[in-house]
């Protein structure tokens, strides 16, 4: 039987990674499948449907270069189409591996869109809406609607705990762009600031034990 050297925890089955801290586990694996069922992915169920869709990402790709090599313009803008669908992938891809657990989802997806955001802004003649209005309207939503599924959910601490500091955390880098004069309009980074300070001080004041218990289970100290 594998195990794993960090939580000192045996792991049955073929795993190859611990489910506690995902490091590697050490050891023989069993010979028998183990005591969880093969579930099978989501691709696998449709794969149809991803193959379908993969032509139409790739049919509207090719034809929107061949219109753009017919009628010619200064701006070579299937390029950009070329973008979108290959941003389009890229969210669909963080969704389907991340489908298990909707507050990591939420948090690759906004790293992505967030990171995406400031690229496609570059891009296309830097017009800062991406740090004025994208990201800080983007952090405050997400972390708003991660407080508000573990209420409906009735998730435990542990299972948002780690989500929503990350978020606070996010949350506070708008404060980055008004300091560096980035923002030309600083109202939605101000509240995305102020939002995630009120939270932060929610946390500490009403989950604080749980928070420093939290941390300390996932830091092993």
């Amino acid at each position: 039987m594998k195990s794993c050297r960090k939580c000192a925890v045996k792991v049955a089955g073929s795993h190859e990674k611990c489910p506690l801290c995902q490091n590697t586990l050490v050891g023989e694996a069993q010979s028998d499948p183990g005591p969880f069922p093969y579930v099978p992915l989501i691709s696998h169920k449709h794969g149809l449907l991803f193959r379908v869709l993969l032509l139409c990402s790739v049919v509207a790709v090719i034809v929107s270069v061949t219109v753009n090599l017919m009628f010619p313009r200064k701006v070579f803008w299937s390029l950009f189409v070329a973008a979108g669908v290959a941003c389009l992938w890229l969210s669909l891809a963080i969704a389907v591996r991340k489908r298990r657990n909707i507050l990591k989802n939420m948090a690759y997806q906004l790293t992505a869109a967030s990171i995406l955001s400031v690229f496609w802004d570059l891009f296309t003649g830097w017009h800062g809406w991406s740090v004025d209005f994208f990201i800080p309207i983007s952090f405050l939503a997400v972390m708003s609607a991660t407080a508000v599924l573990a209420r409906v959910l009735k998730m435990k601490t542990g299972a948002y705990m780690i989500y929503s500091i990350l978020l606070v955390l996010y949350g506070i880098i708008p404060s980055i762009f008004i300091l560096t004069g980035l923002n030309t309009v600083i109202y939605p980074s101000l509240i995305c600031v102020a939002g995630s300070l009120i939270s932060l001080a929610a946390l500490l004041i009403f989950e604080g034990r749980n928070m420093a218990e939290e941390l300390k289970r996932r830091l092993h100290m």
